[in-house]
Formats: structure tokens, sequence, C-alpha cells
């Protein structure tokens, strides 16, 4: 798909009169039928045959609204598009043609179920939901544009930007682009040390799984995607489930690649619009490793911020960094010094790593730690012969407060790498907020992120590490849009809680041994001490939190006391109050939910649930129905014979139940452990979901 977008754009000169014929044959043939269906009734349209090829029988990604391709698009949407890309298809010249299907590709993007408008907006204005939320989401309310009226948009547009390549291109044209398809993990079609420049542009981890969402034009176009090629896409998750490691290793690949075909003294810039460190030091670490020389970073800003920024401006980067590497003979590779080597970098590397794990060391704290450092060399008896008093190196490379006699790190000084990420992080972010502090001055997460990622180059990279997980236990946001060193009082999820946040010890549950017998109340009080042993905040139900307890708890304790949504009407509110469980991040943002159906009608729980998707659509395949065995051909019934299926619901695709022993056997996994993981649990809780069989 990619090749076939770049060859399209590349091409020219374009017969711009050969283009426009081509097209008024095609209106001849489309116009007038496409524009007929579109005033049929809904039972005229369903009555109408389909003579002409469409996709049939493509499944889409795991995470889609619906299950093949064709459920993407309506009958009247499927007639007019089969018919117009019949016509396409029958045009001789193969540069008029290959424009035409660009034209229409182009099209298919805004004529499909996924495709919808803000309020306030003309409805052709709108966008598919495929391209702001990264996945085939269906919303509730569509649009169904005229599909003809698209293609001629489209075909306008591109038109004109042809005959504006035309025009400054002229005469000057050369055959000399080169267009493959093949995985950047082995370019063995380009030779060693032929290339002038590279500028690429990498998936972040598990944001966006191109090939997945590709699948509605390979479809459509009859392009065929391998299952090679699916192995060798550099991401994390998608419908292979690649993981973080996995993504990581192709992406290594791919550098040493492109390294082999750079020429010496060339550069290479990379795209990076992660907040996660863990992959910008796998980019740099990688490019280091391959041979190249880290050389600097430039921010790009976006002129236009994404929805998902505009929801969520703490968190989410609306601009990009990138990363500039250059290809030298003889790299300066930036390496951990290895204790030992060098007496004095000892010396350094141990007081800089107590100053910044205690912000702050005084000369008895950095000797405390030295010591041991020394007796595990072999090197303190040597210390003590050839010096007994650091403090002139510490002068040397720290500043020293007369104030409360601590050491501390100088300012605008960059780190070493062989301190912990995790250190290194709080350390710059602490720096950053505190200098913003004393300016007066609020800040954006992209200012923090642009601020602090320069300076985490290289270093051991630990698992489920963020910047954000730090940067909430420094910081708070007064406004909902800035970030400001301290904590806010009485913003703070946690503190609403009345209990002691977060302990990761579990205490002991004896559940039934008959799976149909496991107590409602015990299933819910479970979980919630899951949420809070990883530092999530459960809200239990109103009804629950007024009545019910367990283990000598009463779950007005242990649970939030309001839902913290803001701005819910009271029908949302009275419908989303009542679901039983209902765990939130530190931020607010819902990441699961549970109806724990043991007796009571189930569609009571999916009516609660549909309410909450509506605030939180990316809860789709973490609303939880918990049920005994015995009820699982009764959800599955009820669901088949239910409105929730199909269009404009898809609810099949959005809810997921687990069975109430399967809770419990978690549970009691998690209960050994002296420390739980949100990852683990995460892991965990997805390990025994299952998706309603409604076939």
């Amino acid at each position: 798909m990619a090749s076939f977008i770049c060859r399209n754009i590349a091409v020219s000169p374009v017969k711009i009169d050969d283009f426009r014929a081509a097209f008024d044959e095609i209106a001849r043939n489309c116009q007038e039928r496409i524009n007929e269906v579109y005033q049929m009734s809904i039972e005229e349209v369903e009555a109408l045959e389909i003579p002409y090829w469409y996709p049939r029988g493509i499944r889409l990604p795991q995470n889609a609204d619906a299950e093949y391709v064709e459920n993407l698009f309506t009958k009247r949407q499927l007639f007019s598009l089969s018919l117009l890309l019949n016509h396409i298809n029958s045009i001789a010249d193969p540069i008029v043609k290959d424009l035409m299907r660009f034209a229409f590709s182009a099209t298919l993007n805004t004529t499909n179920l996924t495709f919808s408008s803000t309020k306030g907006r003309i409805d052709s204005r709108g966008n598919s939901g495929i391209m702001h939320r990264y996945r085939y989401w269906i919303p509730p309310r569509t649009i169904e544009l005229n599909v003809w009226k698209q293609f001629a948009q489209k075909f306008k547009n591109t038109a004109i930007f042809k005959i504006e390549t035309n025009k400054e291109i002229g005469d000057f044209y050369r055959d000399n682009c080169s267009i493959f398809n093949f995985s950047a993990t082995d370019l063995s079609g380009i030779a060693s040390e032929s290339v002038d420049y590279i500028y690429t542009d990498p998936p972040y981890g598990q944001h966006i799984a191109y090939l997945d969402l590709s699948t509605m034009w390979n479809a459509w176009l009859e392009f065929d995607v391998s299952d090679s090629a699916r192995e060798l896409e550099a991401i994390e998750g998608g419908d292979l489930k690649k993981s973080k490691q996995t993504y990581i290793d192709l992406l290594s690949d791919s550098i040493r690649e492109m390294f082999r075909v750079l020429k010496f003294d060339r550069w290479m810039s990379i795209v990076f619009a992660h907040k996660d460190p863990a992959y910008w030091d796998a980019i740099v670490k990688s490019a280091q490793d391959a041979g190249f020389e880290y050389v600097n970073s430039s921010v790009q800003h976006s002129t236009t911020p994404s929805l998902h920024k505009k929801k969520n401006p703490l968190t989410v980067l609306s601009g990009e960094l990138v990363l500039n590497f250059r290809k030298v003979s003889n790299p300066k590779t930036i390496a951990i010094s290895q204790v030992g080597i060098d007496i004095v970098q000892i010396i350094k590397e141990v007081a800089e790593m107590t100053i910044v794990k205690n912000s702050g060391a005084s000369t008895e704290d950095i000797y405390n730690a030295l010591i041991p450092k020394l007796l595990e060399n072999g090197l303190l008896t040597q210390v003590t012969k050839q010096m007994n008093d650091i403090t002139p190196l510490l002068k040397e490379e720290f500043n020293f407060s007369e104030l409360d006699n601590l050491w501390r790190i100088r300012p605008n000084t960059k780190i070493g790498c062989f301190i912990p990420l995790e250190d290194r992080i709080r350390f710059y972010l602490l720096d950053f907020l505190t200098a913003r502090e004393r300016q007066g001055k609020l800040t954006t997460f992209d200012e923090i992120i642009f601020a602090v990622m320069p300076n985490l180059i290289n270093g051991t990279t630990p698992d489920n590490q963020s910047i954000l997980t730090i940067l909430e236990q420094l910081a708070y946001s007064p406004d909902g849009r800035h970030w400001q060193l301290g904590q806010a009082e009485g913003l703070q999820l946690a503190l609403d809680l009345k209990i002691e946040r977060p302990s990761s010890i579990l205490p002991t549950l004896e559940f039934p041994k008959q799976a149909d017998k496991i107590p409602h109340d015990q299933i819910i009080y479970a979980l919630a001490k899951i949420a809070i042993a990883v530092g999530l905040t459960p809200y239990i139900g109103k009804k629950e939190q007024a009545t019910s307890h367990w283990n000598g708890e009463a779950f007005k304790d242990i649970s939030l006391e309001k839902l913290p949504i803001a701005k819910l009407g009271d029908w949302d509110k009275n419908k989303i109050e009542q679901i039983d469980l209902i765990w939130f991040d530190s931020l607010g943002d819902a990441v699961f939910a549970f109806e724990v159906e043991t007796s009571t009608p189930i569609t009571t729980g999916i009516d609660r649930f549909m309410e909450l998707l509506k605030i939180f659509p990316e809860l789709a395949k973490r609303l939880v129905l918990i049920i005994p065995p015995k009820r699982v051909n009764k959800i599955e019934k009820i669901l088949k014979d239910s409105h929730y299926i199909g269009h404009p619901l898809y609810m099949e695709n959005k809810l997921v139940y687990s069975l109430s022993k399967n809770i419990a056997e978690v549970y009691q996994r998690l209960s050994q452990k002296t420390r739980v993981e949100l990852s683990e649990v995460f892991a965990s809780i997805e390990a025994i979901l299952k998706s309603p069989n409604i076939s």
C-alpha cells in the first residue's frame, strides 16, 4: 500500500488530458447510476443485486468493530464502490488507471461505516474512525456520503496537484526514482555505501499497527500482504501480539542494514514520537551498536493537535523529535565505565549516584556508599594511601551548600548513564520542574518530554518504565492541561480512598470450591484489592458501597465515593454508578470495568457498559461480565438474540466474559506474591477473558 501511494505521488509528468478523458468515461458509466442508488429507499437498496466484484471474506484485525471487510460498508456503498472500481480497472493506460485507483483509495476513507463528523461541522469535514482511533472503530452515529461525489472530489484534488507538479518539473525529468517493497531488515537489493541520506519514520511501539490498519485498502485494491511481511513489521502488539522485545529486535536489524547502505560521513534521521523512554533508549542504543554516532535531536511541533492530544493534553505528544545520527569512520560510542578501571571515575560515579538517588547527599553519605564499592574491587587500601580526603575531587564535580551541608548536581549537567533510568528520569524531571517553578511558569507535557528525552540516551532500560509514571509522583495538574511540582490537596484520587496506598500484599481469601457458589461480593472485593495493590483506584457500585462488606472491610472504605468523571448527565450517571466495579488510573481514566452476574439479568450490566463506553470508547474488550460456568450458554444466547449484536452497536466486539472461578484463581496466584506489578495484573486478567460465541 505504501509503495502504491509513493509511486502515484511521484509519477510525473502526467498526461492531464488523458486523465480527464478517463474520468469523463467513468462518469458516463457510473455517475447517474450511483446517484440513483442514493435516491432509493433502504428497502430498495437491500433488494439490489451487486453484479461487480468486491472483497468478501477478508477478516479485519481482532480489535475491529466488524468481522470482515464487507461489514464496514452499507449495501449502497458496496454497490457504488464496486461499480466504480469495475470501470476504473477497465482503463488501458497503466499510469492513468493507477492514478484513478489512487483517487478511489482516498474515496474509501470517507465512504465506510467508520466515517463520522463532529457537531457543528459539515458532514464531509469528518474523518474515518480508522484515522483517529487507529482501529476499525464504528461510531454510534455514522454518516453516509455519496460515493460519486466523494470520488469526483478526490479526482479533482489529484488532477490539481498533478497539474502543479507538471508545471514545476517541466522538462527537468529523469527516471531516477526507485521504489522498493521489502523489509528494512534486509536491504540486500541496495548496494553497501550507496545511499546519501536516510530519513525514516518507524512505528511507535504499540501506537499504530500499520498493516492491520491497511486491511480495508489492501482488500479493495487486491494487494497481497504475505505472512512473512507481517512477521517482519516492526511494531509492538498488532494481531500477531508481538512483544516489546520483538519490536526492538526488528528495529535493531533495520538500523544495522541502514548503516550498511549509507555512505561514510552521511546522515540518518529517525522520527521519534513516543512518550516512553524505553523506545528512545532502544533506538539510540541500536544505532550506536550498529556504528552510528548520535549527534543531536530537533523538535518538530505539530500545528494541528490530534483528537487524542485534545482529550489528553497532559499525557500525549503533539509534536515529534527527530534524532540525527552520522556514520563516521571511527564512531565515538557512549560507554558505561567499568567499575575498577579508574579509581577517580569510581568516586565520581558513586558520588553522583548517591546524590541523584537522595536529591542531595552529605560527604558522609558519599563515603558510606563508596567504601563498600572500593572493598568489592579490592581498592580501599590503595585509595586510603593515595587520597585520604575526597572533598577536593567532589568540589571539582558538584556544588556544595553551606545551608544544609549537602552536595548537589550542578545545573544543566548531564548525569551518567550508569545511573538507573528511573533515577535519571526523576532527576531531570525535578531539575526541569524546579526551574519552571522558580520562573513562576506552568509547563505542558510536550515541554517536559522535549526537555527530558534528549538527556536519556543510553543506559539500561527497566521494564514498564515511563516518564509519566514518575511525573505523577512528583507533580500534579492544577488546570487539567499543565503540570506543576508538588501534590494538589484534594486532587489525588488516592487520597479519596482513606487507605494506605499502594500496598502490594493481598489478603488471603478462601473461595468456595464449587465454581457456581462464589459470592458476588467476594469477587468484587478481590478485584478491588488487586486494583489497590498496583496503584489503581477502584470505584465500587453505589448499591454495594451502601450495603456490602467482605473480610471485615466495608466496600465504601476501599472505593472512591463518587465517580471521577466530569459533566455526567443524570441518565448516564445513574447507569454508570451502578456498575459493580471500575478500575481507574491516576489520571481518572477507566481501564477495566466489571459486572458480576451471578443471578441478575445480564442485559442490565450490558446497558450500564454501553453508557460507560460512550465516555471511554477505548474500553472495548475490557468490559468484563463475570459469570459462573452455568451461565455461559445463557449469555451467548441472550447476546445472539439481542439488539446489541451488529450495526450500530456491535457489542459482540466490545464485550468479554470470564468465569468467576478464573477470577478466584488469578487472585489466589497473585496473593502468593510479596509484590504485584500492574503489567502482570493486566496480563493475568486478559488471559482469562473470552469473547462470546454468537455464530
